[in-house]
């Protein structure tokens, strides 16, 4: 476990280790986990480029002001954008490409919990739509500008804030998870981020992809959550907040350092290349999330460790029967047909 004084040590180097001008691409920081992980990053970061996917400009404008506030010589844009729709994220990072020639960092924590199963109008589960298939494609779309910063930067990594560690069975029947109970959604689809950030790595062994689980943070999320079983929800979350937040629950300012660790530490190296992050900063590089050092994807616990013999298991088991294809394929699928 990297221990919240090694990671506030590690973090402090950003500026004087890292280049001026980092670019950054943050979807789904307007509350919550992306916020902290944003604020944290710009106070570090020197001069860094951001650009803030959103879909509330009110709030995406709130958290600029922050940001400029804390870090005046950054810069930080907003690109409007509704991550439930592939078509709206193929856009937005259309404008990044135009404006940037490589891009260090991606940030993805897009996402709200909707608990009854309907379709947006592209086709995709509501309850995916932002929190997978959009983060997915973002990291997709976006893969030429990291790789361009592998070439020319010390950084080049992508975060998912989602599931790490705990992969779980894939119900290859039903992918798209409209069917299945809702204990069996967690497993299914953290290992369905996992193996498409494996994917991405086959095609882009120079960036690094880091899939990690945050704990229990406590956020405004739970409070947006929709469906039948919203207010059970919302209470169940509140009360294990007030009776037991001081042990079980994650402070979100912490939560925003090591999410900075994650996204700047040497201890998760890209397969091939040199684009680690910060120098070596004393902390044990990570196992990744085939149980081997620098594998380039990395599927991490709250404390920035993992993943465990379990999920290992899990996903070897699955890389074996060959279902990582059917889940990039199934992504594919998707894009397409949302696309068209």
């Amino acid at each position: 476990m990297a221990s919240l004084s090694q990671i506030l040590e590690s973090n402090a180097r950003i500026s004087s280790d890292l280049p001026k001008h980092l670019v950054a691409v943050f979807a789904g920081a307007t509350t919550g986990i992306g916020e902290a992980t944003l604020v944290k990053f710009v106070q570090y970061a020197a001069e860094p480029r951001v650009y803030l996917f959103a879909r509330n400009p009110a709030s995406a404008e709130q958290v600029i002001a922050k940001c400029r506030q804390l870090n005046p010589r950054g810069e930080y844009e907003l690109i409007k954008v509704d991550l439930s729709s592939v078509k709206e994220t193929d856009l937005a990072c259309e404008q990044v490409k135009k404006k940037e020639e490589h891009v260090n960092l991606v940030v993805l924590s897009a996402g709200e919990i909707i608990i009854e199963r309907r379709l947006t109008p592209e086709g995709l589960n509501a309850f995916l739509a932002a929190s997978t298939y959009t983060r997915i494609r973002i990291a997709q779309q976006l893969l030429p500008l990291l790789e361009a910063a592998a070439r020319t930067t010390p950084l080049a990594r992508v975060v998912n804030v989602a599931g790490g560690t705990k992969e779980g069975n894939i119900d290859v029947s039903d992918l798209a998870a409209m069917k299945m109970y809702l204990t069996s959604i967690r497993p299914h689809l953290t290992s369905m981020h996992t193996l498409a950030l494996e994917h991405l790595a086959l095609q882009s062994p120079t960036v690094s992809f880091i899939h990690d689980f945050p704990g229990a943070v406590y956020t405004a999320l739970h409070k947006d959550t929709t469906g039948p079983l919203a207010f059970v929800v919302r209470c169940l979350f509140d009360a294990a907040y007030l009776l037991l937040g001081r042990w079980l629950f994650v402070p979100i300012g912490e939560s925003g350092e090591r999410h900075v660790f994650l996204a700047t530490s040497a201890s998760f190296p890209p397969r091939e290349g040199t684009a680690a992050g910060l120098s070596a900063d004393g902390l044990p590089a990570v196992r990744g999330s085939n149980g081997e050092l620098k594998s380039g994807v990395y599927s991490v616990d709250w404390d920035c460790q993992g993943p465990g013999a379990r999920a290992e298991t899990v996903l070897k088991e699955l890389r074996k029967k060959g279902v990582q294809d059917l889940v990039w394929n199934h992504f594919l699928e998707k894009f397409e047909k949302a696309t068209e």
